[in-house]
């Protein structure tokens, strides 16, 4: 078993009573960390999938069924409610459950939608719940023990981390590179496994989450416009390009997109503009939660790096409360970095991704200048590469930098 990051993190006591929503994409281990937590206190059976007819029938005859199955200890004691979001007025349900027992438990949320979709608009359980995220294996996690490192004070001091740290194992990258971060084909390492899981996961993310929880009908459209993302995903996504291939209206494809990210099976970066002169203003780019679907190795790495930068920040964001974003910066004259890490909506690193080792251009240099000269960092496939190249220019393997 992979130990994950968030694990002590979203268990923390410093959390109270607050229920855990814990949310990511469909098979990307949130069961699996919950019922960790649930073994750490010897009760497996406090485990409940409310997908099952025999849960929602408990819940009826008793609001507070679980009670039944353990006795109240000392301590509070942790209970998982899985895929309760797909039960009618499920708001209202964790609303009266916890606030007749806080005292005596402590409730995990999970579901592989999702969440935030679902609590919206006139949120009933404001102040009750903390949100956490699970993405696919970070290199950290899969190459030792997955202690949440704390978080650097400054920019100079993750870069000092990050010379100093050991080098990960070289087939780590490789083996995430070849059966994405997904924990059961990572595990399963079987080239003919990983490429059945992930057709049939588009399927059960597009029929059964999207087409069950929302109101599109020819969701064939979806399938043709996720296999269409990995050949965009390097470059700014056009809308107008994507709706005369598919033969639809822009604004179509962008309600289509939208759906894709609410369900995690991509998500969007935004260009970076503030102290950009002529920045390109709107255009996203997409990557996908599953890195291994594409097929030129390139832009494999590159949407690698993106899901690692993402999963990091959102970890760290998780456990401080701050505020990190990814962004990526690019000009009208096409001079771009591949991503901007913020923190408290300010420049703090700059990230290249490139598979192979080599020197940055004049426009990446510009950039650096416009954004502050905050660090920035060559990240390449190539292993072994650990130097500095000029004032605040570094070139690092993926298997050092992603060990941070």
């Amino acid at each position: 078993m992979i130990h994950r990051s968030l694990e002590s993190v979203a268990f923390a006591e410093e959390w109270g009573r607050q229920m855990r929503f814990i949310t990511g994409p469909r098979q990307s281990g949130k069961t699996t960390l919950a019922e960790a937590q649930l073994a750490k206190q010897r009760t497996p059976q406090l485990y409940y999938s409310w997908d099952q007819r025999s849960v929602r029938d408990r819940y009826k005859k008793n609001e507070l069924f679980f009670t039944e199955d353990v006795k109240v200890g000392a301590k509070p004691q942790w209970v998982c409610f899985d895929e309760i979001h797909k039960y009618p007025k499920w708001k209202n349900v964790l609303k009266s459950i916890f606030d007749s027992s806080q005292n005596y438990y402590r409730f995990i949320v999970t579901g592989s939608a999702k969440l935030d979709l679902f609590r919206r608009a006139g949120d009933s359980l404001s102040g009750r719940y903390f949100t956490f995220h699970l993405f696919p294996l970070m290199l950290s996690e899969v190459a030792g023990p997955a202690a949440a490192a704390p978080i650097p004070a400054s920019a100079d001091e993750l870069i000092k981390r990050l010379l100093s740290h050991r080098q990960a194992p070289a087939d780590a990258v490789s083996q995430l590179l070849r059966f994405s971060g997904f924990p059961e084909p990572f595990l399963r390492q079987s080239d003919a496994f990983y490429r059945k899981w992930s057709a049939d996961y588009a399927d059960t993310v597009i029929k059964e989450d999207i087409g069950a929880l929302t109101r599109i009908i020819d969701r064939e459209y979806l399938f043709d416009l996720y296999r269409l993302l990995p050949e965009m995903s390097s470059s700014p996504l056009s809308e107008a390009s994507l709706a005369s291939h598919l033969e639809l209206s822009a604004p179509t494809i962008k309600s289509y997109l939208r759906r894709l990210a609410d369900f995690y099976l991509m998500f969007k970066i935004h260009p970076y503009s503030k102290n950009v002169k002529r920045s390109l203003l709107k255009a996203p780019k997409a990557y996908l939660f599953d890195w291994a679907r594409h097929t030129d190795e390139g832009n494999r790495f590159e949407n690698f790096v993106a899901v690692q930068l993402l999963a990091r920040l959102r970890l760290w964001q998780d456990a401080t409360g701050e505020h990190f974003e990814l962004f990526y910066a690019r000009t009208r004259q096409k001079e771009e970095i591949d991503f901007v890490v913020t923190r408290g909506n300010r420049p703090w690193f700059l990230i290249e991704a490139k598979f192979s080792d080599g020197p940055l251009d004049a426009g990446h240099y510009r950039l650096q200048a416009a954004l502050g000269n905050v660090p920035l960092i060559r990240v390449c496939r190539q292993e072994n590469v650990a130097r500095l190249a000029g004032k605040n220019i570094f070139h690092l393997s993926a298997s050092r930098f992603f060990q941070i």
